[in-house]
């Protein structure tokens, strides 16, 4: 058997943010909303974890099934083996998502998404508290640690928008994006969720509009779109890399296969989450039908379609 692929391995997600930030909030959506996706969420304390009982098919002490496919497994001393847990079921999971312990450094949890066998990391995203945020960043005991955790986000999501006044929220907004510079700055308010910025859907956004207020400088604005951006024949892959460096921050998610030319060439899967991105082969038997086009999530009003296009369209020369 081959090396295995990036498409070979399980997509890992890394939510991180101090105490009290709604990270296990967040997680409980996640594993009750219809994205599709069977997942493998990990973590800390499932007492923490107040799973709908009528969505559960089976409990065991280590690791909850629920009747939509997802499962929820507790960490308890060892991520490892959480890890190892969650990758041999059958049938195994879409995704692994990890609540990281909230004075945990998300870097040091992301060296598991990203070198762990059968695993890949598909993003860090780093829930802020907009109420509190800057005043427990300047708290001599734990201000240090706060920062530090925005910093390794790909991307950062402020929560509890709606305890403060707008332009509260704004301030907030300005702040962590000169706090995380790179990372795309989205806003959260109770009961709001777009799985398509969290999990690895590659599906154009086709639902109703959760209607974030702000992103990114603060502005406000209405839905998150999506496109599906096409490019045609095989591409030069330096200037492709150089081409996706150069797209705005307000492109949140890619997904997709392009041909590049070259003794490296072929079919190549894109990924990318915040600033994080990826070009990696594709693997042998790959339904190559949809080459040539990236699924791109974005902030609203941000996507022109036309325009990454033809920053993409680089023939080979």
């Amino acid at each position: 058997m081959g090396a295995r692929t990036p498409e070979d391995l399980v997509p890992v997600t890394v939510v991180a943010g101090y105490l009290g930030a709604g990270k296990t909030t967040l997680i409980n959506e996640l594993l009750a909303d219809d994205h599709g996706r069977r997942l493998a969420v990990l973590v800390n304390d499932f007492g923490a974890v107040n799973i709908d009982v009528a969505l559960i098919a089976d409990h065991d002490g280590q690791t909850i099934s629920l009747k939509n496919g997802c499962v929820c497994c507790s960490i308890a001393d060892e991520l490892g083996d959480a890890l190892d847990r969650v990758l041999a079921l059958e049938p195994a999971p879409d995704q692994i998502v990890i609540e990281a312990s909230g004075v945990a450094d998300p870097a040091n949890v992301a060296v598991y998404g990203q070198g762990w066998p059968g695993c890949r990391l598909d993003g860090v995203v780093v829930l802020a508290d907009a109420e509190t945020v800057q005043a427990r960043s300047r708290d001599q005991f734990v201000g240090e640690l706060v920062v530090r955790q925005l910093r390794r986000a790909d991307i950062v999501m402020a929560t509890k928008c709606d305890l403060i006044t707008e332009a509260g929220l704004a301030a907030v907004v300005d702040w962590l994006a000169e706090t995380a510079p790179g990372a795309p700055i989205l806003t959260r308010r109770a009961g709001q969720l777009e799985p398509e910025l969290l999990l690895e859907t590659a599906q154009p956004v086709d639902r109703p509009s959760r209607q974030p207020p702000h992103a990114g400088n603060g502005a406000a604005g209405a839905a998150f779109d999506s496109a599906v951006v096409e490019v045609d024949g095989t591409l030069d892959r330096d200037r492709v890399e150089a081409a996706l460096r150069d797209w705005p921050e307000s492109v949140l998610r890619v997904k997709g296969v392009l041909r590049f030319d070259g003794p490296a060439g072929g079919l190549h899967v894109v990924h990318g989450i915040g600033r994080r991105w990826s070009i990696e082969p594709a693997p042998d038997g790959f339904d190559s039908s949809h080459t040539g086009k990236l699924v791109v999530i974005g902030l609203p009003g941000t996507l022109h379609n036309h325009d990454l296009t033809a920053s993409l369209n680089l023939q080979a020369q």
